[in-house]
């Protein structure tokens, strides 16, 4: 049997109910580019405190209001605040009615806002929180899950899916293939990348590395590539002119080959690279020793990069775009079980003693979204999103007094 239903301090009730029914306000906090945060700073409770994200939360997207504070009390507190943030009255006359249409439409988009690949908004996933020192009492644990939690391969979750991908980064490293990983921010591209280059030392694989170490991407040249390449091989320093560092690479990396070793180019934040340093890439993929490849190139980046890879919308690159596999990091979905058990049990602490068996699925009803000014939804189901929403389950848990986390919970972040 399900525990009773938990009250918050600021006294709502969290309903059973699967399906969410967000005010038009919503939308507007959307449109206006205003937070949670705001919104909640701007309120006082008949308490004179301020309410706790979780029922600002609770407001917004549920249309469930604290039981101590009487609601047309609250009401003109938005209202007034709307207003200081030149919210047009039409727009507030309608801000707390039910949204019959809760798909946010591209004209949502105000300023130089960038809206969260795949054309999620923000708005729409909970908001980061660190896992409190109350939770951790709560629950009896001494450190994060989610934090410095991939300390060695041991720590690395590995469904057929990240499997697939691993296997495709290493064959691309010994084999000198042209391979584009992407996946949305936090869907653990870079947990990947150190993973190949813990395998290739572990299995002392005969694979050199060669990593850019400029922090904008935008800005990385064929120039730099080369200085990269010149000064991961060998103890060279590059030479002055492109012409003379080309001819330099390819004698080392003719020299190394002949060693035994294979070479690769891994560029992170790949989706920042302009149309002229892709360009170059296949030149850099192109140099060979007879038969034999001299280097393989990875591309680690973002949804972006799927369209930068696009011939329909960059021709330009077309020589390059047609010589490159893409590998897509998808969501969690089915392994989202697999994936929390193993972040608890680094910790020997077994997943059913914090979260309730039905708390996977109410993720999985929480994280999959609408696409903007679409009725398609979209799943967000990334580590990083999930680490976010089950540390913000945790934290009301243990504010609320919740022994664990329940489905009910996890519908009221």
């Amino acid at each position: 049997m399900p525990g009773p239903i938990p009250k918050h301090e600021d006294g709502w009730v969290a309903r059973r109910t699967r399906t969410p029914t967000p005010l038009v306000l919503k939308r507007l906090l959307i449109a206006y580019q205003l937070s949670y945060k705001q919104l909640g700073d701007a309120i006082t409770l008949v308490s004179g405190h301020h309410p706790a994200p979780a029922t600002v939360s609770q407001i917004v997207n549920r249309n469930i209001w604290p039981g101590r504070s009487p609601k047309q009390f609250l009401e003109k507190q938005i209202e007034s605040f709307l207003r200081e943030q030149s919210v047009s009255e039409n727009e507030i006359d309608t801000a707390l009615e039910i949204d019959s249409n809760p798909s946010i439409p591209h004209s949502a988009k105000r300023g130089n806002a960038r809206a969260t690949a795949p054309f999620i908004d923000a708005n729409q996933l909970p908001e980061a929180e660190m896992l409190s020192q109350q939770a951790k009492r709560h629950f009896k644990l001494f450190q994060d899950p989610f934090l410095d939690d991939v300390l060695g391969p041991e720590d690395v979750f590995l469904d057929s899916e990240q499997r697939y991908i691993r296997e495709v980064m290493y064959q691309a490293a010994i084999r000198s293939g042209f391979l584009a990983i992407i996946g949305e921010s936090g869907a653990g591209k870079t947990t990947l990348r150190k993973d190949l280059v813990e395998r290739i030392e572990l299995e002392q694989s005969p694979i050199v590395l060669i990593q850019p170490r400029i922090i904008d991407k935008g800005r990385l040249t064929a120039g730099a590539i080369c200085d990269a390449i010149i000064q991961d091989v060998s103890m060279e320093l590059p030479k002055r002119t492109l012409e003379d560092k080309a001819r330099q690479i390819e004698t080392l990396l003719s020299g190394s080959s002949r060693a035994g070793n294979s070479h690769v180019l891994i560029i992170e934040e790949a989706h920042d690279l302009n149309v002229s340093t892709l360009k170059y890439l296949k030149r850099f993929w192109e140099l060979e020793d007879g038969f034999r490849s001299l280097m393989g190139i990875i591309l680690i980046g973002q949804p972006e990069l799927k369209y930068r890879l696009d011939e329909r919308t960059n021709w330009d690159a077309r020589e390059v775009i047609r010589r490159c596999e893409v590998a897509e990091l998808k969501p969690l979905d089915d392994s989202l079980e697999g994936y929390l058990d193993l972040k608890f049990k680094r910790l020997g602490k077994p997943m059913s003693d914090i979260l309730e068996e039905d708390v996977a699925d109410a993720l999985r009803e929480r994280l999959i979204l609408r696409r903007h000014g679409s009725s398609k939804m979209v799943s967000m189901l990334y580590p990083l999103v999930v680490n976010n929403a089950v540390r913000k389950a945790m934290n009301l848990a243990a504010e609320i007094g919740q022994l664990k986390v329940s489905a009910e919970i996890v519908r009221g972040i």
